[in-house]
């Protein structure tokens, strides 16, 4: 009787999630928020369990790999070349300046650098759906936000292997640098060799992957990087990247997404759900002048960083504009960085998260407009600068 009530709530928890993510999703915002709203609902009932994360961290896992699909290796260079400096000022300016504010407000430096790490990096999940929705967007920003979020996806997973050590205040010993400096190298091997492979013999590849059981396979492979990134003291999403970019170099990889997407999308939810359980309204909503200030510099860091970066990418200043509003939403990368944190400073940055993701959205939704009528004050506020190379401003406007 017990194990038929599991089933019942079970199943009619999935269906509940199902239609709010569907409603959700008609009013054009991604579904990330109903699951996160879903989760602080639970939160009041229900607190979680070690199961229930596990299966969270499966969710994120398959979708980085399925990120590090789209790239093979030989891509993934060449957009690291076109995008670096745009890479670097964003570390700047969203991560490095946030550590500044937070310890002018008197924040240790610890929490300091917990808030840098979590408005540093912009939700992959939530642009690239955003993206991939708004298909009049110009394919010049497209590309050069989806090279800054690649950036980012390979610089964040850095932040969060020395997190611990900072956030927690873990001793640093030489045997945890080892351990980490030996873990790129294994990677970097696994890499090499792997994407060789993948590329000379296409055909086994493709034989494995029209097995019976090859989405058992595929999946066990995917946690396996992920593991070994845990066991050196990596991140686990930067070995499911990994192991994303080795098999990019397959010529055909709708097989791959076919057997890992329907596992992500039962899996992920509950990712996002259990961030909401954790955002304990109980022990009393935390807004003070920081919060206010962090959603003003979210919002005006990754403008900076679109404006300035995307005109050194070869955009337009109206197009750099845009790419600079389509930067704001932050996501699953910020949340990763909460699970290092507890009390106080948690409930922070997690309504932080959770108000900057629809603020974010919102901005996304009307960065076109937004970016014309920045360009024209910009151009009453700063002539001289505007009208410093006439000849690219009607390009591709």
């Amino acid at each position: 009787m017990e194990l038929l009530n599991i089933i019942v709530l079970l199943g009619l928890g999935l269906t509940v999630i199902s239609v709010l993510s569907l409603i959700i999703e008609r009013l054009f915002f991604p579904s990330i928020l109903a699951f996160i709203a879903i989760g602080v609902a639970v939160g009041f009932f229900w607190d979680g369990n070690e199961v229930f994360k596990v299966a969270g961290e499966i969710g994120i896992i398959l979708l980085f790999f399925l990120l590090g699909l789209k790239f093979p290796l030989t891509e993934l260079v060449k957009r690291m070349k076109q995008v670096w400096k745009a890479g670097v000022l964003d570390i700047v300016l969203a991560f490095g300046v946030t550590i500044g504010i937070a310890l002018l407000f008197g924040l240790d430096f610890p929490q300091a650098f917990l808030i840098g790490a979590v408005l540093y990096a912009t939700s992959s999940s939530i642009s690239a759906k955003l993206l991939e929705r708004n298909s009049d967007k110009h394919e010049d920003i497209k590309e050069f936000v989806l090279a800054l979020l690649i950036f980012e996806d390979i610089f964040a997973p850095l932040i969060l292997t020395v997190a611990p050590f900072i956030i927690q205040d873990e001793p640093i010993a030489f045997s945890d640098i080892g351990k980490v400096f030996v873990g790129f190298l294994v990677f970097g091997v696994l890499l090499f060799v792997g994407s060789r492979f993948v590329t000379k013999q296409p055909k086994i590849a493709k034989h494995m992957l029209r097995q019976d059981d090859a989405s058992i396979g595929l999946i066990g492979l995917i946690l396996f990087f992920a593991g070994i990134g845990m066991i050196f003291g990596l991140s686990e999403i930067l070995g499911a990247f990994i192991a994303g970019i080795m098999l990019a170099g397959i010529h055909d990889v709708r097989p791959l997404k076919r057997l890992t997407v329907p596992v992500r999308d039962l899996f992920l939810p509950i990712f996002f759900i259990s961030f909401g359980i954790s955002i304990n309204l109980e022990q009393g909503v935390i807004i003070n002048t920081l919060f206010f200030v962090l959603i003003v510099w979210g919002v005006l860091s990754k403008w900076i960083v679109g404006r300035v970066g995307g005109r050194l990418f070869g955009l337009t200043r109206v197009q750099a504009n845009e790419a600079g509003f389509s930067l704001a939403p932050r996501g699953e990368f910020s949340i990763l960085f909460t699970a290092l944190s507890n009390g106080a400073i948690n409930l922070f940055v997690g309504l932080y998260i959770f108000v900057s993701a629809i603020i974010g959205i919102v901005l996304f939704r009307f960065s076109e407009s937004l970016a014309a009528k920045t360009e024209q004050t910009l151009k009453r506020v700063l002539p001289e600068e505007t009208d410093r190379k006439p000849d690219q401003t009607d390009k591709g406007d």
